[in-house]
């Protein structure tokens, strides 16, 4: 079973802004949790602490809140909220989860070989960030690993080429562009202007009709 993370969590009720800010300022983050068929729950946690858990277990990660000794839920992310600037964290969406019933979540596409598609004169054009994927939390990877050192321009993959961990299911549409390789535009430009200027010059050389 996947790991757990425990963060300590202090409940708050919903405060002015001028409250929040000053929580911010503390080294906390304003937090809330969602549950199906209860009302969300307000809290706040230490800032580092959850930066820490965070690098460790990443969105797909599932943390037990610790309320106090005989309250945790466990829970997992579901969105952070940014500073449009500056990119601070402002806010902290969890999701609570049953680790016996199914849920979904959007898990990271990893790249591997990136370096190898450009060393080789290609070039790779992502549409994809991440797929959603069905299945128990526990089962959650922290990515999906894509390999694509071998490709060559004209080569793509699809959702629907994705190897997933057994016991999930990919939500995602299964014919979605997650990336192809092509040539460096600067290169097919290149290309295109060889072949132009060559048809000038057999056309100029062709004798004419009158001729």
């Amino acid at each position: 079973m996947k790991k757990q993370n425990t963060l300590t969590i202090q409940k708050r009720e919903p405060s002015s802004k001028g409250a929040i800010k000053q929580l911010r300022r503390d080294g906390f983050l304003p937090c809330s949790m969602s549950y199906k068929g209860a009302d969300s729950l307000s809290f706040s946690i230490s800032r580092d602490e959850f930066r820490k858990a965070l690098n460790k277990f990443g969105m797909t990660g599932i943390y037990n809140l610790q309320a106090d000794k005989k309250t945790a839920y466990p829970a997992m992310v579901r969105e952070i909220q940014y500073a449009p600037v500056s990119r601070e964290w402002l806010h902290v969406t969890f999701q609570r989860v049953s680790l016996t019933e199914e849920t979904t979540a959007d898990i990271q596409l990893n790249i591997i070989g990136r370096d190898d598609v450009t060393y080789a004169g290609y070039e790779l054009l992502q549409q994809l960030e991440t797929v959603t994927v069905r299945g128990l939390p526990t089962d959650f990877p922290p990515a999906i690993d894509v390999d694509v050192s071998k490709m060559v321009a004209g080569d793509q993959i699809t959702v629907a080429d994705l190897e997933v961990p057994e016991g999930l299911t990919v939500e995602t549409e299964p014919d979605r562009l997650i990336l192809n390789v092509s040539y460096p535009r600067v290169q097919a430009d290149a290309e295109e202007t060889d072949q132009a200027e060559g048809a000038e010059v057999e056309e100029a050389a062709a004798p004419s009709e009158d001729a």
